[in-house]
Protein backbone atom coordinates (compact mmCIF):
# COMPACT_ATOMS: atom_id res chain seq x y z
CA UNK A 1 0.00 0.00 0.00
CA UNK A 2 3.00 2.63 0.96
CA UNK A 3 4.16 1.82 -2.52
CA UNK A 4 1.26 2.85 -3.97
CA UNK A 5 0.74 6.21 -2.42
CA UNK A 6 4.47 6.51 -3.06
CA UNK A 7 3.74 5.93 -7.03
CA UNK A 8 1.19 9.11 -6.60
CA UNK A 9 3.66 11.36 -5.02
CA UNK A 10 3.80 14.93 -6.84
CA UNK A 11 6.64 17.18 -7.13
CA UNK A 12 4.98 20.76 -7.09
CA UNK A 13 6.66 23.22 -9.98
CA UNK A 14 7.03 27.43 -8.47
CA UNK A 15 4.03 27.69 -10.88
CA UNK A 16 1.60 25.75 -9.24
CA UNK A 17 2.62 27.05 -5.85
CA UNK A 18 1.69 30.25 -7.21
CA UNK A 19 -1.34 29.04 -8.43
CA UNK A 20 -2.92 27.63 -5.22
CA UNK A 21 -1.63 30.67 -3.19
CA UNK A 22 -2.96 32.79 -5.72
CA UNK A 23 -6.04 30.88 -5.63
CA UNK A 24 -6.17 31.37 -1.89
CA UNK A 25 -5.81 35.01 -1.93
CA UNK A 26 -8.58 34.61 -3.92
CA UNK A 27 -10.96 33.08 -1.65
CA UNK A 28 -9.96 35.45 0.73
CA UNK A 29 -10.47 38.54 -1.52
CA UNK A 30 -13.97 38.06 -2.37
CA UNK A 31 -15.33 39.60 0.91
CA UNK A 32 -13.72 42.66 0.03
CA UNK A 33 -15.36 42.29 -3.30
CA UNK A 34 -18.48 42.08 -1.87
CA UNK A 35 -18.28 44.94 0.24
CA UNK A 36 -16.33 47.66 -1.55
CA UNK A 37 -19.36 46.87 -4.56
CA UNK A 38 -22.29 46.68 -2.22
CA UNK A 39 -25.45 47.41 -4.46
CA UNK A 40 -23.49 46.61 -7.63
CA UNK A 41 -24.10 42.92 -8.47
CA UNK A 42 -22.81 43.64 -11.66
CA UNK A 43 -19.85 44.76 -10.59
CA UNK A 44 -19.05 42.63 -8.27
CA UNK A 45 -20.31 39.24 -10.45
CA UNK A 46 -17.36 40.56 -13.05
CA UNK A 47 -14.79 41.38 -10.91
CA UNK A 48 -15.32 37.87 -9.03
CA UNK A 49 -14.73 35.95 -12.53
CA UNK A 50 -11.27 38.13 -13.16
CA UNK A 51 -9.95 37.11 -9.91
CA UNK A 52 -11.22 33.46 -10.37
CA UNK A 53 -10.05 33.53 -14.14
CA UNK A 54 -6.49 34.74 -14.07
CA UNK A 55 -6.14 34.79 -10.46
CA UNK A 56 -2.39 36.73 -10.12
CA UNK A 57 -3.38 39.06 -12.19
CA UNK A 58 -6.75 39.73 -11.30
CA UNK A 59 -5.49 39.70 -7.45
CA UNK A 60 -3.46 42.51 -8.53
CA UNK A 61 -5.79 44.77 -10.56
CA UNK A 62 -8.08 43.98 -8.06
CA UNK A 63 -5.70 45.45 -5.04
CA UNK A 64 -4.42 47.93 -7.17
CA UNK A 65 -7.08 49.59 -9.43
CA UNK A 66 -10.32 47.78 -7.99
CA UNK A 67 -10.61 48.73 -4.56
CA UNK A 68 -11.86 52.32 -3.85
CA UNK A 69 -10.03 52.23 -0.91
CA UNK A 70 -12.55 55.00 0.14
CA UNK A 71 -12.88 54.48 4.12
CA UNK A 72 -10.16 56.63 5.35
CA UNK A 73 -9.88 58.57 2.48
CA UNK A 74 -13.56 59.07 2.18
CA UNK A 75 -13.59 60.41 6.16
CA UNK A 76 -10.50 62.45 5.78
CA UNK A 77 -11.92 64.53 2.44
CA UNK A 78 -15.31 64.34 4.32
CA UNK A 79 -14.22 65.98 7.23
CA UNK A 80 -12.04 68.65 5.34
CA UNK A 81 -15.10 69.19 3.38
CA UNK A 82 -17.51 69.60 6.20
CA UNK A 83 -15.05 72.23 7.81
CA UNK A 84 -15.15 74.47 4.33
CA UNK A 85 -18.69 74.19 3.90
CA UNK A 86 -18.90 75.24 7.72
CA UNK A 87 -16.74 78.45 6.98
CA UNK A 88 -18.37 78.86 3.52
CA UNK A 89 -21.86 79.52 5.18
CA UNK A 90 -20.11 81.77 7.35
CA UNK A 91 -19.17 83.64 4.31
CA UNK A 92 -22.45 82.96 2.27
CA UNK A 93 -24.40 85.24 5.82
CA UNK A 94 -21.87 87.84 4.38
CA UNK A 95 -22.19 88.25 0.54
CA UNK A 96 -25.55 89.30 -1.14
CA UNK A 97 -26.05 85.97 -3.34
CA UNK A 98 -28.84 85.65 -6.11
CA UNK A 99 -31.26 84.09 -5.26
CA UNK A 100 -32.29 80.14 -6.45
CA UNK A 101 -33.74 80.05 -9.70
CA UNK A 102 -36.57 77.78 -10.41
CA UNK A 103 -34.62 75.51 -12.44
CA UNK A 104 -37.30 72.91 -14.15
CA UNK A 105 -35.16 71.17 -16.50
CA UNK A 106 -32.28 69.49 -14.82
CA UNK A 107 -33.65 69.69 -11.41
CA UNK A 108 -30.22 69.43 -9.58
CA UNK A 109 -32.38 71.64 -6.29
CA UNK A 110 -34.62 68.24 -6.25
CA UNK A 111 -31.53 66.13 -5.36
CA UNK A 112 -31.49 64.96 -1.06
CA UNK A 113 -28.49 66.99 0.18
CA UNK A 114 -26.60 66.35 2.97
CA UNK A 115 -24.01 68.84 3.97
CA UNK A 116 -21.18 69.14 1.54
CA UNK A 117 -23.03 67.38 -0.43
CA UNK A 118 -21.86 70.05 -3.40
CA UNK A 119 -25.24 69.78 -5.14
CA UNK A 120 -25.77 73.55 -5.72
CA UNK A 121 -28.80 75.49 -6.06
CA UNK A 122 -29.57 77.10 -9.37
CA UNK A 123 -28.92 80.77 -10.07
CA UNK A 124 -30.42 83.45 -12.70
CA UNK A 125 -28.62 85.97 -13.74
CA UNK A 126 -25.81 84.59 -15.56
CA UNK A 127 -23.78 84.64 -19.04
CA UNK A 128 -22.50 82.01 -20.69
CA UNK A 129 -20.21 81.35 -23.56
CA UNK A 130 -19.70 77.88 -25.41
CA UNK A 131 -15.91 77.60 -26.31
CA UNK A 132 -16.02 74.98 -29.18
CA UNK A 133 -12.35 73.55 -29.36
CA UNK A 134 -8.97 74.00 -27.99
CA UNK A 135 -7.85 77.06 -29.82
CA UNK A 136 -11.34 78.70 -28.17
CA UNK A 137 -10.50 77.00 -24.71
CA UNK A 138 -6.54 78.24 -24.84
CA UNK A 139 -7.48 81.94 -26.18
CA UNK A 140 -10.57 82.69 -23.60
CA UNK A 141 -8.11 81.17 -20.76
CA UNK A 142 -5.49 83.13 -21.52
CA UNK A 143 -7.77 86.14 -21.76
CA UNK A 144 -9.05 85.70 -18.23
CA UNK A 145 -5.85 84.90 -16.68
CA UNK A 146 -4.25 88.05 -18.42
CA UNK A 147 -7.37 90.17 -17.20
CA UNK A 148 -6.98 89.24 -13.40
CA UNK A 149 -6.09 92.21 -10.64
CA UNK A 150 -6.65 89.89 -7.63
CA UNK A 151 -6.28 85.87 -8.26
CA UNK A 152 -6.17 83.25 -10.34
CA UNK A 153 -7.43 79.83 -9.38
CA UNK A 154 -6.86 76.63 -11.13
CA UNK A 155 -7.54 73.02 -11.23
CA UNK A 156 -6.29 70.42 -13.68
CA UNK A 157 -6.56 66.87 -14.18
CA UNK A 158 -3.16 66.81 -16.50
CA UNK A 159 -0.96 69.65 -16.57
CA UNK A 160 1.73 68.50 -19.79
CA UNK A 161 5.06 69.24 -19.58
CA UNK A 162 5.01 70.25 -23.15
CA UNK A 163 4.55 73.98 -25.09
CA UNK A 164 1.36 75.13 -23.92
CA UNK A 165 2.14 73.64 -20.75
CA UNK A 166 5.09 75.86 -20.25
CA UNK A 167 3.39 78.99 -22.22
CA UNK A 168 0.69 78.76 -19.10
CA UNK A 169 3.07 78.16 -16.46
CA UNK A 170 5.09 81.33 -17.59
CA UNK A 171 2.08 83.36 -17.66
CA UNK A 172 0.95 82.45 -14.26
CA UNK A 173 4.59 83.09 -12.88
CA UNK A 174 3.94 86.68 -15.00
CA UNK A 175 0.87 87.39 -12.99
CA UNK A 176 2.13 86.31 -9.77
CA UNK A 177 5.21 88.37 -9.75
CA UNK A 178 2.91 91.10 -10.19
CA UNK A 179 1.31 90.59 -7.42
CA UNK A 180 -1.74 88.47 -8.32
CA UNK A 181 -2.72 85.19 -6.28
CA UNK A 182 -1.99 82.40 -8.18
CA UNK A 183 -2.84 78.59 -7.10
CA UNK A 184 -2.78 75.60 -9.20
CA UNK A 185 -4.03 72.76 -7.89
CA UNK A 186 -3.12 69.34 -10.23
CA UNK A 187 -4.25 65.88 -9.77
CA UNK A 188 -1.02 63.61 -8.82
CA UNK A 189 -1.61 61.11 -10.99
CA UNK A 190 -2.87 63.31 -13.67
CA UNK A 191 0.26 65.84 -13.13
CA UNK A 192 2.89 64.16 -11.67
CA UNK A 193 5.39 66.52 -12.89
CA UNK A 194 3.30 69.63 -11.71
CA UNK A 195 4.67 68.56 -8.44
CA UNK A 196 8.36 68.51 -9.47
CA UNK A 197 10.58 70.76 -11.15
CA UNK A 198 8.52 72.14 -14.03
CA UNK A 199 6.31 74.28 -11.53
CA UNK A 200 9.67 75.99 -10.17
CA UNK A 201 9.40 79.38 -11.87
CA UNK A 202 5.71 79.73 -10.84
CA UNK A 203 6.91 78.67 -7.12
CA UNK A 204 9.67 81.34 -7.30
CA UNK A 205 7.66 83.79 -8.47
CA UNK A 206 5.61 83.58 -5.75
CA UNK A 207 2.50 81.16 -7.01
CA UNK A 208 1.32 78.44 -5.32
CA UNK A 209 0.94 74.70 -6.17
CA UNK A 210 -0.51 71.60 -4.94
CA UNK A 211 -1.15 68.21 -5.70
CA UNK A 212 -4.55 66.26 -4.96
CA UNK A 213 -3.69 63.00 -3.40
CA UNK A 214 -0.14 62.41 -4.05
CA UNK A 215 1.80 59.74 -3.59
CA UNK A 216 2.16 59.55 0.02
CA UNK A 217 -1.48 59.59 0.21
CA UNK A 218 -1.78 56.00 -1.56
CA UNK A 219 1.45 54.53 -0.58
CA UNK A 220 0.13 51.59 1.64
CA UNK A 221 -3.58 51.63 -0.65
CA UNK A 222 -1.64 51.94 -3.97
CA UNK A 223 -5.42 52.32 -5.64
CA UNK A 224 -5.62 54.81 -9.19
CA UNK A 225 -8.99 55.33 -8.09
CA UNK A 226 -10.30 58.85 -6.57
CA UNK A 227 -8.83 61.09 -8.88
CA UNK A 228 -9.48 64.65 -9.50
CA UNK A 229 -11.12 64.62 -13.00
CA UNK A 230 -12.39 68.05 -12.81
CA UNK A 231 -11.27 71.26 -14.92
CA UNK A 232 -11.98 74.90 -13.41
CA UNK A 233 -10.31 78.49 -13.89
CA UNK A 234 -11.90 81.45 -11.90
CA UNK A 235 -9.89 84.60 -12.33
CA UNK A 236 -11.05 87.65 -9.78
CA UNK A 237 -14.30 85.71 -8.82
CA UNK A 238 -15.68 87.05 -11.36
CA UNK A 239 -15.11 84.75 -14.84
CA UNK A 240 -15.20 80.96 -14.41
CA UNK A 241 -14.35 78.24 -17.02
CA UNK A 242 -15.02 74.72 -16.97
CA UNK A 243 -15.37 71.50 -19.22
CA UNK A 244 -13.12 68.76 -21.03
CA UNK A 245 -9.83 70.69 -21.49
CA UNK A 246 -6.63 69.80 -19.98
CA UNK A 247 -3.53 71.58 -20.74
CA UNK A 248 -1.35 70.16 -23.27
CA UNK A 249 -0.71 70.51 -26.70
CA UNK A 250 -3.04 67.63 -27.90
CA UNK A 251 -6.21 69.62 -26.94
CA UNK A 252 -4.94 71.69 -30.65
CA UNK A 253 -4.21 68.94 -32.53
CA UNK A 254 -6.08 65.73 -33.08
CA UNK A 255 -8.50 66.22 -30.21
CA UNK A 256 -12.19 67.51 -30.39
CA UNK A 257 -13.31 68.88 -26.50
CA UNK A 258 -15.37 72.12 -25.79
CA UNK A 259 -16.04 74.03 -22.65
CA UNK A 260 -17.87 77.08 -21.45
CA UNK A 261 -17.45 80.49 -19.56
CA UNK A 262 -19.60 81.69 -16.75
CA UNK A 263 -19.80 85.10 -15.67
CA UNK A 264 -22.57 85.60 -12.65
CA UNK A 265 -23.15 83.89 -9.34
CA UNK A 266 -22.48 80.51 -10.62
CA UNK A 267 -18.79 81.66 -10.74
CA UNK A 268 -19.05 81.32 -6.51
CA UNK A 269 -20.47 77.99 -7.18
CA UNK A 270 -17.44 76.80 -9.25
CA UNK A 271 -14.99 78.99 -6.41
CA UNK A 272 -16.31 77.14 -3.48
CA UNK A 273 -15.09 74.33 -5.21
CA UNK A 274 -12.19 75.38 -5.47
CA UNK A 275 -12.12 76.42 -2.28
CA UNK A 276 -13.15 73.27 -0.98
CA UNK A 277 -10.26 70.59 -3.10
CA UNK A 278 -7.54 73.55 -2.43
CA UNK A 279 -8.25 72.97 1.68
CA UNK A 280 -8.08 68.84 0.97
CA UNK A 281 -4.70 69.11 -0.85
CA UNK A 282 -2.88 71.57 0.54
CA UNK A 283 -4.07 73.16 4.52
CA UNK A 284 -5.01 76.51 3.69
CA UNK A 285 -8.17 77.72 4.55
CA UNK A 286 -9.56 80.46 1.61
CA UNK A 287 -12.94 80.43 2.83
CA UNK A 288 -13.17 84.41 3.08
CA UNK A 289 -15.62 87.08 1.32
CA UNK A 290 -12.42 88.30 -0.48
CA UNK A 291 -13.09 85.69 -2.95
CA UNK A 292 -16.68 85.60 -3.32
CA UNK A 293 -19.20 87.81 -4.23
CA UNK A 294 -16.89 90.00 -7.05
CA UNK A 295 -19.56 88.71 -9.90
CA UNK A 296 -21.59 91.58 -8.19
CA UNK A 297 -19.79 94.06 -9.94
CA UNK A 298 -20.99 92.31 -13.30
CA UNK A 299 -24.40 92.87 -11.89
CA UNK A 300 -24.44 96.32 -11.48
CA UNK A 301 -22.91 97.37 -14.39
CA UNK A 302 -25.33 95.43 -15.94
CA UNK A 303 -22.87 92.75 -16.93
CA UNK A 304 -20.90 95.35 -18.66
CA UNK A 305 -18.12 96.12 -15.53
CA UNK A 306 -14.69 96.92 -17.51
CA UNK A 307 -12.51 94.39 -19.26
CA UNK A 308 -9.36 94.45 -20.66
CA UNK A 309 -9.67 94.53 -24.16
CA UNK A 310 -7.80 91.29 -24.63
CA UNK A 311 -9.97 89.92 -22.21
CA UNK A 312 -13.40 91.53 -23.67
CA UNK A 313 -12.98 89.52 -26.82
CA UNK A 314 -13.74 86.50 -25.21
CA UNK A 315 -15.73 86.96 -22.03
CA UNK A 316 -17.51 90.44 -22.52
CA UNK A 317 -21.31 91.07 -22.64
CA UNK A 318 -21.51 90.96 -26.24
CA UNK A 319 -20.14 87.65 -26.37
CA UNK A 320 -22.39 86.06 -24.22
CA UNK A 321 -25.87 84.83 -23.66
CA UNK A 322 -27.22 86.47 -20.45
CA UNK A 323 -30.27 84.15 -20.53
CA UNK A 324 -28.47 81.78 -18.57
CA UNK A 325 -30.07 79.77 -15.15
CA UNK A 326 -27.10 77.74 -14.03
CA UNK A 327 -26.17 74.96 -10.91
CA UNK A 328 -23.16 73.22 -10.98
CA UNK A 329 -23.23 69.72 -9.15
CA UNK A 330 -19.42 68.99 -7.83
CA UNK A 331 -20.14 65.02 -7.78
CA UNK A 332 -17.54 62.85 -5.88
CA UNK A 333 -16.51 59.41 -4.46
CA UNK A 334 -16.98 61.03 -0.93
CA UNK A 335 -20.60 61.94 -1.13
CA UNK A 336 -22.78 59.36 0.21
CA UNK A 337 -25.36 60.38 -2.65
CA UNK A 338 -24.78 59.65 -6.51
CA UNK A 339 -25.72 62.99 -7.48
CA UNK A 340 -24.12 63.40 -11.06
CA UNK A 341 -25.57 60.14 -11.87
CA UNK A 342 -29.12 60.97 -10.36
CA UNK A 343 -29.11 64.92 -11.84
CA UNK A 344 -28.41 63.26 -15.27
CA UNK A 345 -31.16 60.24 -15.07
CA UNK A 346 -33.27 63.18 -13.92
CA UNK A 347 -32.78 65.28 -16.83
CA UNK A 348 -33.17 62.29 -19.08
CA UNK A 349 -36.45 61.47 -17.96
CA UNK A 350 -38.08 64.52 -18.18
CA UNK A 351 -37.04 65.07 -21.96
CA UNK A 352 -39.66 65.50 -24.42
CA UNK A 353 -38.24 66.40 -27.70
CA UNK A 354 -34.53 65.31 -28.38
CA UNK A 355 -31.93 64.47 -26.10
CA UNK A 356 -28.50 64.84 -27.82
CA UNK A 357 -25.43 63.46 -26.45
CA UNK A 358 -21.61 63.43 -27.01
CA UNK A 359 -19.30 61.52 -24.79
CA UNK A 360 -16.12 59.67 -24.92
CA UNK A 361 -16.53 57.09 -22.75
CA UNK A 362 -19.82 55.49 -22.82
CA UNK A 363 -20.06 53.01 -20.21
CA UNK A 364 -23.58 53.88 -19.19
CA UNK A 365 -25.36 51.74 -16.02
CA UNK A 366 -28.89 50.10 -16.62
CA UNK A 367 -31.10 53.03 -15.50
CA UNK A 368 -29.46 55.25 -18.07
CA UNK A 369 -29.88 52.85 -20.76
CA UNK A 370 -33.60 52.29 -19.17
CA UNK A 371 -33.74 56.25 -19.60
CA UNK A 372 -32.25 56.76 -23.30
CA UNK A 373 -34.83 53.62 -24.45
CA UNK A 374 -37.98 54.86 -22.29
CA UNK A 375 -37.09 58.37 -24.17
CA UNK A 376 -37.38 56.84 -27.44
CA UNK A 377 -39.98 54.79 -26.62
CA UNK A 378 -42.02 58.26 -25.57
CA UNK A 379 -41.35 60.02 -29.03
CA UNK A 380 -37.76 61.62 -28.22
CA UNK A 381 -34.94 61.62 -30.67
CA UNK A 382 -32.84 60.70 -28.94
CA UNK A 383 -28.63 60.92 -30.36
CA UNK A 384 -25.58 60.00 -29.18
CA UNK A 385 -22.28 61.06 -30.96
CA UNK A 386 -18.91 58.60 -29.99
CA UNK A 387 -15.28 58.67 -31.01
CA UNK A 388 -14.31 56.22 -34.09
CA UNK A 389 -10.96 57.24 -32.50
CA UNK A 390 -9.83 56.80 -29.22
CA UNK A 391 -6.96 56.67 -26.45
CA UNK A 392 -8.97 53.65 -24.78
CA UNK A 393 -9.49 50.81 -26.75
CA UNK A 394 -10.74 48.76 -24.46
CA UNK A 395 -13.45 51.17 -23.32
CA UNK A 396 -14.37 51.61 -26.63
CA UNK A 397 -15.22 47.86 -27.26
CA UNK A 398 -16.72 47.94 -23.81
CA UNK A 399 -19.03 51.19 -25.64
CA UNK A 400 -20.07 49.19 -29.00
CA UNK A 401 -21.00 46.12 -26.65
CA UNK A 402 -24.18 48.67 -26.05
CA UNK A 403 -25.05 49.62 -29.54
CA UNK A 404 -27.42 47.06 -30.52
CA UNK A 405 -29.71 47.17 -27.17
CA UNK A 406 -29.53 51.17 -27.74
CA UNK A 407 -30.18 50.82 -31.83
CA UNK A 408 -32.50 47.74 -31.08
CA UNK A 409 -35.01 50.55 -29.11
CA UNK A 410 -34.05 53.58 -31.83
CA UNK A 411 -31.74 54.96 -30.22
CA UNK A 412 -29.24 56.62 -33.14
CA UNK A 413 -25.45 56.31 -32.72
CA UNK A 414 -22.83 57.99 -34.40
CA UNK A 415 -18.86 57.65 -34.54
CA UNK A 416 -16.80 60.58 -34.86
CA UNK A 417 -14.25 60.43 -37.77
CA UNK A 418 -11.72 62.83 -37.94
CA UNK A 419 -10.27 63.24 -34.54
CA UNK A 420 -9.95 61.55 -31.03
CA UNK A 421 -13.48 62.94 -29.62
CA UNK A 422 -12.93 64.07 -26.26
CA UNK A 423 -16.17 66.32 -25.57
CA UNK A 424 -18.38 66.13 -22.81
CA UNK A 425 -22.18 67.61 -23.43
CA UNK A 426 -26.10 66.70 -23.47
CA UNK A 427 -28.52 68.96 -25.13
CA UNK A 428 -32.37 68.19 -23.49
CA UNK A 429 -35.21 70.05 -25.82
CA UNK A 430 -34.76 73.39 -26.48
CA UNK A 431 -33.36 74.63 -23.18
CA UNK A 432 -31.22 72.56 -21.12
CA UNK A 433 -27.77 71.58 -21.36
CA UNK A 434 -25.21 70.37 -19.58
CA UNK A 435 -21.28 70.91 -19.69
CA UNK A 436 -18.78 69.64 -17.72
CA UNK A 437 -15.90 67.44 -16.96
CA UNK A 438 -17.64 64.00 -16.69
CA UNK A 439 -18.33 61.27 -18.99
CA UNK A 440 -21.03 59.01 -19.58
CA UNK A 441 -19.39 55.93 -17.76
CA UNK A 442 -19.30 54.49 -14.17
CA UNK A 443 -15.85 56.55 -13.13
CA UNK A 444 -17.24 59.45 -13.72
CA UNK A 445 -20.60 58.90 -11.76
CA UNK A 446 -19.15 56.74 -9.06
CA UNK A 447 -15.27 56.98 -8.92
CA UNK A 448 -13.68 60.73 -9.95
CA UNK A 449 -14.07 64.18 -8.64
CA UNK A 450 -16.32 65.81 -11.07
CA UNK A 451 -17.41 69.49 -11.94
CA UNK A 452 -20.86 69.75 -14.26
CA UNK A 453 -22.55 72.66 -14.85
CA UNK A 454 -26.67 72.13 -15.92
CA UNK A 455 -27.81 75.17 -17.79
CA UNK A 456 -30.95 76.59 -18.71
CA UNK A 457 -30.11 78.60 -21.90
CA UNK A 458 -32.32 78.18 -24.77
CA UNK A 459 -29.45 80.30 -26.66
CA UNK A 460 -26.77 77.93 -25.61
CA UNK A 461 -29.20 74.81 -26.19
CA UNK A 462 -29.70 76.03 -29.39
CA UNK A 463 -25.69 76.35 -30.02
CA UNK A 464 -25.18 72.79 -28.32
CA UNK A 465 -27.37 71.86 -30.86
CA UNK A 466 -25.77 73.24 -33.91
CA UNK A 467 -22.49 72.30 -33.05
CA UNK A 468 -24.09 68.79 -32.39
CA UNK A 469 -25.49 68.58 -35.97
CA UNK A 470 -22.19 69.67 -37.36
CA UNK A 471 -19.88 67.60 -35.91
CA UNK A 472 -22.76 64.60 -37.05
CA UNK A 473 -21.66 66.03 -40.70
CA UNK A 474 -18.28 64.45 -39.64
CA UNK A 475 -19.19 61.58 -38.47
CA UNK A 476 -20.84 58.22 -39.50
CA UNK A 477 -23.88 56.98 -38.40
CA UNK A 478 -24.40 53.08 -37.14
CA UNK A 479 -27.06 51.38 -37.97
CA UNK A 480 -28.21 47.74 -36.73
CA UNK A 481 -27.56 45.81 -39.96
CA UNK A 482 -23.80 46.91 -39.45
CA UNK A 483 -24.25 45.25 -36.03
CA UNK A 484 -25.60 42.02 -37.21
CA UNK A 485 -22.86 41.28 -39.49
CA UNK A 486 -20.10 41.96 -37.21
CA UNK A 487 -17.73 38.68 -37.30
CA UNK A 488 -17.41 36.34 -34.48
CA UNK A 489 -14.45 37.90 -32.88
CA UNK A 490 -15.27 41.45 -32.99
CA UNK A 491 -18.89 40.40 -31.36
CA UNK A 492 -16.77 37.71 -28.70
CA UNK A 493 -14.48 40.70 -27.95
CA UNK A 494 -17.12 43.45 -27.51
CA UNK A 495 -19.18 41.05 -25.38
CA UNK A 496 -16.18 39.80 -23.01
CA UNK A 497 -15.39 43.97 -22.67
CA UNK A 498 -18.82 44.17 -22.08
CA UNK A 499 -18.39 41.30 -19.50
CA UNK A 500 -15.82 43.62 -17.64
CA UNK A 501 -17.05 46.90 -18.34
CA UNK A 502 -18.08 47.62 -14.44
CA UNK A 503 -14.88 47.06 -13.50
CA UNK A 504 -13.64 49.95 -15.79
Amino acid sequence: MAEFFSSLSWSPSWWDVLLVVSYLFVLLSVPSVLVEREGLPYAALAWILALFAMPPVGLFFWWALGRKHLARKRRRRRKASAHVWRSLRDVRGEVDKAPPANFVGALPLKLPKEEASWVFPSTDGNRVRLLNDGDEFFRAMEAVIRDARDHVHLLFYIWNDDARGRRFRDLLAEKAAAGVDVRLLCDAFGAPKVGGRLMDPLREAGGKVALFLPPRYFTRSPALNFRNHRKIVVADGRIGILGGLNVGDEYTRGWRDMAIAIRGPAVDQLQEVFVDDWYFASGEDITNTRYFGRWREDALAGGRAPLSEFAGDWISAETMSADATCAIVASGPHTMNNSLHDALFISLTHARKRIYITTPYFIPDPSIVTALRTAVYLGVDVRILLPAKTDAPLVRLAARSYYTTLLHAGVRLYEYQPAILHSKSLVIDDDVSVVGSANMDLRSFKLNFEATCFVESRSLAARLAEVFHRDLKSSREITGEEMANRTHWTKLTEAAAHLFSPMM
